[in-house]
């Protein structure tokens, strides 16, 4: 039992530690180099430090906010019993249980949100949105992550309760497929919910990204543009979906803004991601999370006496899930610039282009004022990509060229 408190309030402090250095770093970035100036000015790094550093702050707020609002949850109510909510049905219970926190987390960390999502963006000149616009795509996202939520938990409470034994297998099965399903769904419909998708305009443009497509052995799905600039002047592209709903997205103002080749060159990294497959692989390793988060949070269950399938865990376990999620993120991250580093090479060699790669990327840094050179802490920590000067020194070495 000792074992369980002990991984759960270790966790937590654990936690604790690496936000706050992430804090401290933060507020102390590294001085820019010699290399890093040879590709932008000071004065784009150190805006982008600027816009880099209240963006990690309030992560590290945000996160340390769950974390403390969570564990008191816990401390003060676990084992004074709760009330019984929507009868006597154990299912209706956590659903409702889950609910009243996801929307007592949520009024908690609106403010936050606002500021993130609306005040910094507007302070940068990103957002295009109104305060009402962003409102209205907030409280959109509130109701699919709540209904999202909400179905989880119900699930997952049901192979707690029907699988006493090999819960731990069971549920980190019925995890991946329950994201497997959700990517399949999410572009035909939580996506429209927020964005317009219009097909890519017939022209050489088209036939060039179905070309490089055929290049790697796949046949593209959809290609679409998005109504990104309704939000935003970041430019992008993302890949997206599963099987039948595959589909390579484009901000629109990265067709507006960014030259033909720039483009070409962003979908042939997302044409790496297919050719790997990415996603694929990304499920595999989230099955093995899950089962490791499952078998851990069974100690945590021995650790407060309690069933996996009560509904009074409710809070525990997403606590839990918060402070294993941040623990991972290192290693999640590590996998995911490995990904990228992949379908970066990817791209040259279906594009033969490394020089024109060094001066995309270099675009893109600027226009989305990108943190160029972190700190190696919050690289680690932080950073699902590596960062522009080290993305530009692999586009280098492919191109051949001598290093400044």
């Amino acid at each position: 039992m000792r074992k369980g408190l002990i991984l759960l309030w270790g966790g937590i402090l654990v936690s604790l530690a690496l936000l706050s250095l992430l804090v401290f770093y933060s507020l102390s970035p590294p001085e820019i180099s010699s290399k890093t100036l040879t590709y932008f000015e000071q004065a784009q790094v150190e805006k982008g430090q600027a816009y880099a550093q209240v963006r990690y702050i309030s992560f590290a707020a945000g996160q340390a906010l769950t974390l403390l609002v969570l564990s008191a949850v816990v401390v003060l109510f676990f084992h004074r019993g709760w009330a019984p909510l929507a009868g006597a049905n154990p299912y209706l219970q956590v659903m409702a249980y889950a609910l009243l926190l996801f929307v007592f987390m949520a009024v908690v960390s609106l403010p936050l949100d606002f500021y993130r999502g609306f005040v910094l963006e507007h302070r940068f000149g990103f957002s295009t949105q109104s305060m009402g616009a962003w409102f209205a795509d907030y409280g959109k996202g509130f109701i699919v992550n709540t209904v999202l939520t909400v179905a989880m938990f119900a699930g997952l409470y049901l192979v707690l309760r029907i699988c006493p034994l090999n819960w731990p297998l069971v549920g980190a099965g019925a995890f991946v497929l329950f994201i497997a399903l959700q990517a399949w769904l999410w572009p035909l419909f939580i996506d429209p919910l927020f964005h317009k998708f219009e097909p890519l305009s017939p022209g050489p443009f088209k036939d060039r990204v179905v070309e490089l497509a055929a290049s790697a052995g796949i046949e593209v799905g959809d290609v679409l543009v998005m109504d990104a600039s309704r939000q935003t002047t970041k430019v992008n592209a993302y890949f997206t979906g599963v099987g039948q709903t595959k589909r390579i997205v484009f901000y629109d103002n990265l067709l507006r803004d960014f030259s033909q080749w720039e483009a070409e060159l962003v979908v042939a990294h997302e044409i790496g991601h297919w050719k790997h497959h990415h996603i694929a692989l990304g499920m595999l390793l989230g099955t093995g999370g899950a089962l490791l988060f499952f078998m851990l949070y069974r100690i945590v269950l021995a650790g407060y006496g309690a069933q996996a399938g009560h509904p009074a865990t409710v809070p525990l376990l997403l606590l839990f899930m918060t402070v294993f999620s941040l623990l991972l993120m290192p290693v999640q991250n590590t996998v995911s610039r490995a990904f990228e580093r992949q379908a970066d090479r990817t791209s040259i060699e279906l594009t033969g282009d490394a020089a024109g790669a060094v001066a995309m990327s270099a675009n893109l840094a600027v226009r989305n004022l990108a943190d160029v050179q972190p700190h190696p802490f919050i690289r680690s920590l932080l950073f699902t990509h590596p960062p522009t000067v080290e993305r530009i020194a692999a586009f280098e070495e492919l191109a051949g060229r001598e290093k400044p």
